[in-house]
């Protein structure tokens, strides 16, 4: 069975791993005319993902990581960065998001609301405040603005908040992911490819 999916994504254009996700029905559908409009894929909660039993699998594999060049300049506590690690599901919308990015916003624009200020992505940990293991450990969230969106800086003080973001989050929001910011009102840095519930 996981061999024949796989002949089918190599058909469809879509890494043959064998597996059903995300990828695989967006492109199935595109090949097959069932959809002009493309739907947010639909990612597992968080508790899903935690299970281990999520197409992410275990936490801190790092086989399953892969290394993105992002199409801007990010800097990480202000050095430019040379790549992001992010697991390889989620690759493929990470890096059409920070293009959809660049081409709504332009650099200029990207530099005044600090979306190239980079806060990580992969990292194996807990949940601020939590023993439960973060998105992060997944390598499915990624962090933006962290100086400027911390924790526990509410709307309006976070700079994420602000009515000149609201594409940012649309883009991103448009590949499935979840922003914490707007979901919950609080880690506004935050958003992750696993819903909340």
């Amino acid at each position: 069975m996981k061999n024949d999916i796989a002949r089918i994504q190599s058909k469809i254009g879509v890494t043959p791993d064998g597996i059903v996700g995300p990828a695989t029905v967006s492109a199935l559908m595109r090949t097959l005319g069932l959809s002009s409009t493309p739907t947010p894929p639909a990612w597992p909660t968080q508790a899903e993902v935690r299970s281990g039993k999520s197409l992410f699998g275990a936490p801190g594999c790092e086989s399953e990581l892969v290394n993105l060049l992002p199409p801007y300049t990010l800097y990480y506590e202000g050095r430019p960065v040379r790549t992001i690690r992010v697991h390889r599901h989620i690759a493929s919308h990470v890096q059409a998001a920070l293009r959809e990015v660049l081409a709504h916003y332009g650099t200029e624009e990207i530099h005044r609301l600090g979306l190239d200020q980079y806060g990580g992505s992969y990292n194996y940990r807990p949940s601020t405040g939590s023993s439960a293991l973060s998105m992060h450990a997944w390598g499915i969230a990624l962090d933006f603005a962290p100086a400027t969106n911390g924790y526990h800086t509410r709307a309006p003080r976070a700079s994420l908040s602000h009515p000149d973001c609201t594409p940012w989050w649309q883009i991103w929001e448009s590949h499935g992911a979840t922003s914490l910011g707007r979901s919950c009102g609080y880690d506004w840095m935050h958003v992750q490819f696993a819903k909340l519930r």
